[in-house]
């Protein structure tokens, strides 16, 4: 899937070196739109293969909440349920969906947001699977834009767009709506607890697109 770190790549390497990477670096950001060319030129400079236009892709993603009602409620995250994101690149059907689950951001003095982080390639009825499951639909939106890479680190740029009419079916262009005039910014790379040292690359990266965007560690738990 265009906008999911390919598996079976992430995996070969994760063996060769006896690691799993169950964990993921994330800095986020924003770019208007009348920015986004030079924001690009930015970047191609700086990522992997600059002679190369971006790989570009359109994905669509519904999130669910799997909550466990009968645990006793407690405060904090773990009362709202677990977050699990299925995800289709709709401009290529023939891939697999995937079905990602992203941890809570762990506590710690780190460069970029640190939290666990697992993709699974799944089949088509997953959305079914998680409902039986008794998972509930929380939403949906299409995920436009461009992937670069600089070694480990993946950089997306994309904009989001909310669905009209509710369904994997439903994704004609007419029932797209941006939801903001920007387009986001990420960067990440899959890693363990063991191997910190990519975050600060990922930190440098970040650096050397000031001031056209600020990519900075967001603290979900003040949202």
């Amino acid at each position: 899937m265009a906008a999911v770190p390919n598996a079976g790549e992430t995996l070969d390497s994760a063996l060769k070196n006896a690691i799993i990477p169950d964990q993921e670096f994330l800095l986020q950001g924003s770019v208007l739109d009348s920015s986004l060319n030079v924001v690009l030129d930015r970047l191609r400079g700086l990522c992997d293969n600059a002679d190369v236009p971006p790989e570009t892709f359109r994905d669509h993603e519904a999130v669910y909440v799997l909550k466990d009602f009968s645990a006793t409620p407690s405060p904090g995250p773990a009362s709202q349920g677990v977050m699990l994101r299925v995800r289709r690149a709709t401009d290529h059907p023939d891939l697999p969906f995937q079905l990602r689950y992203v941890g809570y951001p762990e506590l710690g003095n780190y460069p970029a947001v640190l939290r666990n982080c697992l993709d699974v390639p799944v089949s088509n009825n997953v959305c079914e699977f998680l409902q039986e499951l008794g998972a509930k639909p929380d939403h949906e939106f299409i995920a436009k834009g461009y992937i670069l890479k600089k070694g480990r680190i993946k950089v997306t740029v994309f904009k989001m767009y909310k669905i009209a009419a509710s369904g994997m079916s439903n994704m004609s262009k007419d029932s797209l709506e941006p939801i903001s005039m920007s387009h986001m910014v990420e960067l990440s790379v899959l890693t363990t607890k063991t191997d910190l040292s990519v975050a600060d690359d990922l930190r440098n990266l970040a650096d050397q697109l000031k001031p056209l965007v600020q990519l900075e560690r967001v603290d979900y738990r003040r949202l």
